[in-house]
């Protein structure tokens, strides 16, 4: 369990506030929100309040975050070993145990290939699945397309269109089915309320261990890349 004495905390202050917020950061770190004149004393009592959910929580960030092993590629949930050249073009090969990726000279390193690589795999996967899971459901979505998002894995709009995070390609496809399965779920029921569970539930019954491991576990996908740009070592 983290102790919060030892923990560097980030204090902001806002004259848009009218409470105090605290939040944990994906890699572990605590961000205290407070309004303009907000005294110590009332922000340690705030911290005091949540401190056995902060140090909760703060623990497991931490412990998710040391999965993302140095020199590794992640893809559909396995870590493989990055195997990275500088060369006169962009390729990237998934093998059994190793993707190798290779990186213009010119460039700062092998990340901007790899993720163009990974944006056109989750095209090419998640599209359908998200065919398959529609019509599973009876739904017609109208667009589906990709985007890069740091704290959400994907979104549902009215008109129909849906978008999703291509990181999810990093992600067990367990996982990708169940975010799948949730921003579908919204066509049929706008909200978070019980019969929008039960819609969930009926194509996923399991989907509250997804759920759970996706915020547990998948939080430090939304921001990994290769380190320094891209050398992955």
């Amino acid at each position: 369990m983290t102790d919060l004495t030892d923990l560097e905390i980030d204090y902001r202050f806002s004259p848009r506030r009218r409470s105090i917020g605290l939040r944990v950061t994906t890699d572990g770190r605590l961000v205290v929100t407070a309004p303009l004149g907000a005294s110590r004393a009332s922000i340690d009592q705030a911290l005091a309040r949540h401190r056995d959910w902060l140090e909760r929580t703060v623990a497991a960030r931490r412990l998710a975050w040391k999965q993302l092993q140095p020199g590794r590629a992640f893809f559909l949930g396995r870590a493989y070993q990055l195997l990275a050249d500088p060369g006169n073009q962009e390729t990237v090969e998934l093998g059994e145990e190793a993707i190798r990726v290779q990186w213009l000279r010119k460039s700062s390193g092998p990340w901007r290939a790899l993720a163009a690589w990974y944006q056109r795999q989750a095209a090419a996967q998640l599209a359908p699945r998200v065919g398959v899971y529609a019509a599973r459901m009876g739904l017609k979505p109208r667009v589906t397309e990709f985007k890069e998002w740091k704290r959400r894995w994907g979104e549902c709009h009215p008109d129909g269109k849906l978008r999703f995070n291509w990181r999810l390609i990093l992600l067990p496809p367990e996982i990708i089915d169940y975010v799948v399965v949730h921003e579908l779920a919204h066509l049929q029921v706008p909200g978070h309320n019980p019969r929008f569970w039960r819609v969930v539930a009926a194509i996923l019954p399991d989907w509250a261990a997804r759920r759970q491991w996706l915020n547990c576990e998948g939080s430090p996908f939304l921001l990994w890349q290769l380190e320094g740009g891209g050398q992955g070592q």
